[in-house]
């Protein structure tokens, strides 16, 4: 009898390294797949995801949202990000799939999909989380906005599975770490 599948959720607070981590993760095991998000965020600049990233409108996104075509999505720092439900049910005939989602998004996650196993990385300090920030290209409002919007998801951080802390200039160790959980699966 063939194992259902599971969905692996990366999440944490706003430059603690969720991407990199789940990059990591995805290199490593072949039998995860990340997942399809649609956004309305500006592409950036040497655009490196560990997902699958289609920029569209808002408008596009609000048609997607009337149609149900998300089985999760937030508004997050004034942009709209939505997970593929055709996409994410695709992968899971075939693969686990891993998604680098924020809290909202794996609340959701966690209430559709009783298969699931949530993993939230924390900075080692709060300090080089906002140092972190800081050093974004970005508008000082904004980066202000991010450093508040962290503190109050590092609070949500007891609801989740696992808690790893992402030690400052020790990536690879949380990337083992992560893959050390996600390995039973």
């Amino acid at each position: 009898m063939k194992a259902e599948k599971i969905i692996a959720i990366i999440t944490g607070p706003s430059a603690v390294g969720k991407t990199t981590i789940a990059k990591g993760v995805l290199k490593q095991l072949k039998n995860f797949k990340p997942s399809t998000t649609y956004t309305t965020r500006d592409k950036r600049d040497k655009e490196s995801e560990d997902k699958i990233m289609h920029y569209i409108s808002e408008k596009e996104f609000r048609n997607m949202m009337d149609e149900e075509k998300f089985v999760e999505w937030a508004q997050v720092y004034g942009n709209f990000y939505g997970t593929s439900r055709q996409a994410l049910e695709e992968t899971l005939r075939t693969h686990n799939v891993l998604m680098n989602i924020d809290v909202q998004g794996a609340r959701s996650i966690k209430k559709k999909f009783p298969r699931h196993i949530s993993i939230f990385i924390l900075p080692e300090k709060i300090e080089d989380l906002i140092a972190r920030i800081g050093q974004r290209k970005m508008s000082k409002t904004m980066k202000n906005l991010r450093i508040a919007q962290a503190k109050s998801t590092i609070d949500q951080a007891e609801y989740f599975d696992y808690k790893i802390i992402n030690y400052n200039n020790k990536a690879e160790q949380t990337i083992e770490k992560v893959v050390k959980i996600l390995n039973k699966y």
